[in-house]
């Protein structure tokens, strides 16, 4: 189809920048795809349009991705931002909203690059005003400059420590870091961490953020759990224990974090095959080592194909192009093999670095399977356990059934705060691992729509073919 681009990349993030970069060198006619102003995805947010005074405080690995988003800015690709795509076809269709109105493109080969998202800390009180996701402190700070003094921190991760430091470094004021890190995860990672001294490098950065953090003096409380946010409708405080202690602190902003998962309403929406993965306690989608998914034409990169680290997408997106150009017939199979080789052995360095942080930052299960009846797991609707489990005892046996008898799962998200919970308290009351019980059926649209924007439709090509054209 004359009409229709080699290659549409969902996400300029790490590893969509750098696949669109390979694939357009090797003379693909390439168009990415953000629903952000500008590309960077999370980590790189802005960096090159930083609010900030003094970016450097964020970071050698944030400034690192200057060169990449520049790389990306100046390569072939068709870019279009602020583009929030609703729909992917098996056949290359694409349809997304942009300013205002939906178009459509076609492509023969997809890559999905949508990065993670944030995993759900259902404790009590979590859905209160003033509780937020670590994760959105970080991106106030980059988008906007904005910060919350005398906030408190709770949860677990390498990037929840990053994020702490750079309050610090920009001199706001943290109440306290409230680590839910278990004393038995230390134990439990010891022999992975000979694999993992290949990424001595990230090992070494993540212990400076934390002698950082207790240089500063701010209170640091380890081995927390039985963590509830205190409040009525605004947060208060926080209370906890931590070594056996019970601890409340007064707080009027809360930020919690306990790592990040794939953001997988897309690839779910699209059908593609997935798996539950017991060592980051996620669903992810099944790929080869080029990213090849069950569908034949799409490839899925980076975060969204499971939790790899920026460097990791970085080279994964490279590794995804070169295969998605050997079916565009632009290289051979040998060029791939050669081009790749050095990327996928660093690849399998990070994964084993990442084998050890899984399982040393691992979530406890009373964090992410929630038993206290009231807690909140569905904030869309509004569904507690207890709700929840009373649709469970009329039969609801999986996520949809279950979506059915309580519209859990029903709203603006699509599941997005309340799936993984959903399928882990579900296998927990019919003690059935969690690859049994399922998740929701996605399906298209994925995200909300007028008629007025679906009345404005339009086709989108390529530049060259417009060009041809006139």
């Amino acid at each position: 189809m004359l009409s229709s681009y080699d290659l549409a990349i969902i996400g300029a993030g790490p590893a969509g920048m750098s696949a669109a970069i390979t694939a357009s060198q090797a003379g693909a006619r390439v168009i990415v795809l953000d629903d952000k102003k500008r590309a960077g995805g999370q980590i790189y947010r802005n960096v090159t349009y930083s609010p900030l005074e003094c970016p450097e405080k964020l970071g050698e690995d944030y400034l690192s991705g200057q060169a990449l988003v520049e790389a990306f800015d100046h390569c072939q690709a068709e870019k279009m931002f602020e583009a929030n795509v609703w729909h992917v076809g098996e056949n290359g269709e694409i349809l997304f909203s942009h300013d205002g109105k939906t178009k459509s493109l076609t492509a023969r080969e997809v890559i999905i690059g949508c990065g993670a998202m944030e995993r759900p800390f259902p404790v009590p009180g979590w859905h209160l005003k003033g509780v937020m996701s670590a994760g959105s402190a970080q991106v106030m700070l980059k988008n906007d400059g904005l910060v919350r003094d005398d906030a408190v921190f709770v949860g677990t991760s390498p990037l929840l420590y990053l994020i702490v430091a750079q309050y610090l470094r920009l001199g706001v004021k943290v109440r306290a870091l409230v680590d839910t890190t278990p004393f038995s995860a230390y134990k439990d990672s010891v022999s992975l961490f000979p694999a993992a001294l290949r990424g001595y490098k990230m090992l070494a950065k993540g212990l400076g953020l934390l002698n950082e953090i207790r240089r500063s003096g701010v209170e640091v409380y380890r081995f927390a759990d039985s963590v509830e946010v205190v409040g009525e409708e605004t947060v208060e405080g926080v209370r906890f224990k931590s070594r056996g202690e019970s601890i409340q602190l007064s707080a009027e902003h809360l930020f919690l974090h306990q790592g990040v998962i794939p953001n997988l309403n897309m690839t779910r929406s699209m059908g593609l095959e997935h798996h539950w993965c017991k060592q980051q306690l996620c669903w992810k989608p099944t790929l080869d080592q080029w990213g090849q998914s069950s569908v034949p034409n799409v490839a899925v990169a980076g975060d969204s194909s499971g939790i790899v680290g920026a460097d990791a997408a970085q080279a994964m997106g490279k590794v995804v192009a070169l295969q998605r150009l050997v079916r565009l017939g632009l290289i051979s199979e040998q060029h791939r093999d050669l081009q790749s080789a050095d990327y996928l052995d660093f690849i399998t360095r990070m994964n084993q670095f990442r084998a050890f942080i899984d399982c040393l930052y691992q979530p406890v299960v009373g964090h992410r399977i929630p038993d206290s009846p009231q807690t909140v797991v569905c904030r869309c609707e509004e569904q507690t356990v207890a709700q929840l489990k009373a649709g469970f005892e009329k039969g609801a046996a999986g996520p949809d059934e279950l979506k059915g008898l309580t519209r859990c799962g029903m709203g603006p998200c699509q599941g997005r705060q309340c799936g993984h919970t959903v399928s882990e308290l579900l296998a927990s009351w019919q003690e059935k691992p969690v690859s049994e019980v399922g998740y929701y059926r996605l399906r298209s649209p994925m995200r909300l729509l007028n008629l007025t924007e679906l009345s404005q439709f339009s086709q989108v090509s390529p530049v060259q073919q417009q060009e041809a054209q006139s």
